[in-house]
């Protein structure tokens, strides 16, 4: 049995000095991609948890943005907190000077956040469905509100356009909170937004939820249909934040990082924190499903850019 118990124990020395070799030997900073309000909610609440699996204090940089995690050093010491803005930037700028999503390499999706479909407490309508007969009938009158051309919630509109087969207006604004606004005071109809940034204005009955985007209702809205249940089978876009690396970064490295941020996002009082803020329990996905995910939506947001001529400088 001695040799036996001997192989054993050298396998975990090897495992053991394999983590150690890939695990950060200095601190760690996570860039925002798109530094909003919801985003850097969601770095502050993973950031303590992330620190103490890597071994290593994580400070949030919302100054840098994605060419800085690009440019850094492959090492596991600059992390990039992604959203799907990053794949629409790609997609609709081929000719970023840092390369697009080719400079990095996925670690992980942190959480799905289903985008909402809301609609001005106005309309006396509590269905999808309703909405889209009355676009029908008043084609091209109606505005849709988002924070500006290019922006995921504008792609997110444009694509519930075609696949509706309906004609609206869009209404652009200086961010999110404008366009969530706008919707508020009537001037626009409906926007395609985050949990967290409709969640007061529904509470507050100022707003109305129509439909989740995603595979499945939100927890935090139980009684929204999704778009499929409401006859939208082909949309497919979603809402997610998710960690990235800079692409030269060793594969030993990713999968140790998936493993520290899947120990963080598992703790409990994380996993409540994002579910209140984002609405769906987080989920960290592998490395390889975040891969596949962000290709999906470069291949739709390019799609569109096409159909749309659109061209973001």
């Amino acid at each position: 049995m001695r040799p036996v118990r001997f192989l054993a124990l050298a396998a975990c020395l090897a495992a053991s000095l394999a983590a150690a070799q890939t695990a950060p030997t200095k601190p760690v900073k996570l860039v925002l991609a798109a530094p909003t309000a919801t985003a850097e909610q969601v770095a502050r609440t993973i950031v303590p948890r992330l620190g103490e699996a890597i071994g290593q204090p994580v400070a949030i940089d919302t100054a840098g943005g994605a060419q800085a995690v690009a440019k850094a050093a492959p090492d596991g010491t600059t992390l990039l907190l992604a959203t799907p803005s990053l794949a629409a930037v790609s997609a609709l700028q081929p000719n970023l000077p840092y390369g697009g999503l080719k400079a990095f390499a996925p670690v992980g999706r942190v959480a799905m956040e289903p985008l909402v479909v809301v609609a001005t407490a106005t309309l006396s309508m509590s269905s999808l469905p309703e909405f889209i007969a009355l676009a029908k009938a008043n084609p091209g009158l109606i505005n849709y509100a988002s924070p500006g051309v290019g922006s995921p919630s504008y792609l997110a509109a444009e694509h519930f356009k075609s696949v509706a087969t309906v004609q609206l207006a869009h209404l652009p604004a200086k961010s999110t909170d404008a366009a969530i606004a706008d919707v508020v005071a009537g001037r626009a109809k409906i926007a395609f937004a985050g949990f967290g940034a409709v969640d007061a204005a529904l509470r507050a009955g100022k707003l109305r939820a129509l439909a989740v985007t995603g595979p499945s209702r939100l927890a935090l809205l139980p009684d929204v249909p999704t778009m499929r249940e409401s006859g939208m089978v082909d949309y497919d876009l979603t809402g997610w934040y998710g960690v990235l690396v800079p692409a030269a970064t060793p594969k030993a490295t990713i999968d140790r990082l998936n493993a520290d941020l899947r120990k963080a996002v598992q703790a409990p009082d994380v996993r409540d924190k994002l579910t209140a803020l984002l609405g769906a329990e987080p989920r960290v996905s592998t490395p390889e499903e975040l891969g596949a995910e962000l290709r999906r939506e470069v291949a739709l947001f390019e799609r569109l850019a096409r159909e749309l001529n659109l061209k973001v400088e």
